[in-house]
């Protein structure tokens, strides 16, 4: 009996390790943490990652949302989640160059100010 109480212990506390592990992984993503994945890759893969059905835009059923700039690039808009909206700077072959995250649900670990045409952390575009 002592055995099987001291099994039945451990299994609880391997499950409750486990629950709170995925608890941790789980949550809001940070803005800082999402620019750094996207800059210097290809909007065609951030459009792959948002047609994803567990992504947000999806849960939404988001509709593409670009605008130009002066300097000739245009500001592709993803929802990152209800109040929060990334706006990309893509240039010309399509590769992420900038961005500013909008929006009050925006956690911002950073200074906020504006970050299209700014935000250069890669040289290999």
């Amino acid at each position: 009996m002592k055995l099987l109480s001291s099994v039945l212990a451990r299994v609880w506390c391997l499950l409750l390790f486990m629950f709170m592990l995925n608890g941790c992984g789980g949550g809001v993503v940070l803005v800082d943490d999402h620019s750094k994945e996207w800059i210097a890759r290809t909007l065609p893969e951030l459009k792959q990652e948002m047609s994803r059905p567990e992504s947000y835009a999806s849960k939404i059923g988001w509709k593409e949302t670009t605008y130009p700039l002066a300097n000739g690039n245009y500001v592709y808009v993803e929802p990152l989640r209800e109040g929060c909206f990334f706006h990309w700077e893509v240039n010309s072959k399509g590769t992420i160059v900038g961005y500013v995250a909008k929006g009050k649900e925006c956690d911002q670990s950073s200074d906020t100010d504006e970050r299209l045409s700014r935000q250069k952390t890669r040289q290999d575009y």
